[in-house]
């Protein structure tokens, strides 16, 4: 794999920010680098959790190879504290850069797939609430999406005014106090509501939870939650805890679900 740690100026935050992007190559078997004219990778938009940064991924699991093996490439974003928000105090644009300005700088930069058919989302922890809020925005833009540890509505579990305690520090100046949130973009029961109601069609879905997980009972009800709403979801629950050895299983697992074996077979046509 030609794993790539891309650095580029964002104009919606005004630094520099980190991309990590990972491309198939001529190893472990798989022979991708050597694509078709015109080929692009199908796309895994993978996040991390809150307060971790866009090489995590790539230091704490086998994403690597578990993407050599299903021959797909992989772009990795981090958001720091922000909770995928532009935050509601100072306006920082995390979620624009995220999730507009990032993919047209990769996909102007490497041979990655804009065919919905061939995108895909996940994250884990508070990554699951930013890979839900991209995909709410636009649901037909991704053939399916994956949750590790990550489902929660955060504006349901807000309190009612601003909390600056430090279980709350992220919370308060990303997203404020639940009115401000609740009903809009960010909320995102109320968003799938919204989008059915319009007769948007969502993805297919991978949600999992591990029993001895702290947010183990959030996970379960809004799991429960979404599939009662309409979403066509795949629920697992097993044994593991909100850490990254839960992630490097579920990552693959998701891989594997998502069952790209004709992947090859285009490339090779």
């Amino acid at each position: 794999m030609a794993n790539i740690r891309l650095h580029y100026f964002s104009e919606a935050l005004r630094m520099t920010v980190g991309v990590n992007v990972i491309l198939p190559e001529d190893t472990w078997g798989h022979s991708l680098a050597h694509r078709p004219e015109g080929y692009r990778y199908p796309v895994l938009w993978l996040q991390s959790g809150g307060g971790f940064d866009y090489t995590d991924w790539q230091r704490y699991t086998a994403l690597e190879l578990y993407a050599a093996e299903a021959g797909i490439a992989v772009v990795c974003s981090g958001t720091y504290c922000s909770g995928y928000m532009d935050t509601r105090h100072g306006d920082f644009k995390y979620f624009t850069q995220l999730s507009v300005e990032t993919p047209q700088v990769v996909r102007h930069l490497f041979p990655l797939s804009d065919d919905p058919a061939e995108n895909f989302i996940a994250g884990f922890s508070m990554g699951g609430y930013g890979s839900l809020k991209w995909l709410v925005r636009d649901p037909e833009q991704f053939a399916a999406f994956g949750l590790f540890s990550g489902v929660k509505n955060v504006p349901e579990i807000l309190p009612e005014e601003e909390d600056r305690e430090d279980s709350f520090y992220m919370f308060a100046s990303a997203f404020g106090a639940r009115r401000d949130v609740m009903e809009t973009e960010n909320d995102i029961t109320y968003m799938i509501a919204k989008r059915l109601q319009e007769g948007r069609r969502f993805p297919r879905g991978y949600m999992a939870t591990g029993m001895e997980d702290s947010h183990y009972e959030d996970n379960l009800y809004f799991m429960n939650k979404y599939r009662d709403m309409g979403l066509d979801c795949e629920i697992t629950v097993d044994h593991g805890a909100h850490n990254w050895e839960y992630c490097n299983r579920h990552v693959k697992l998701f891989l594997d679900w998502l069952d790209l074996r004709q992947t090859f077979k285009r490339a090779s046509e």
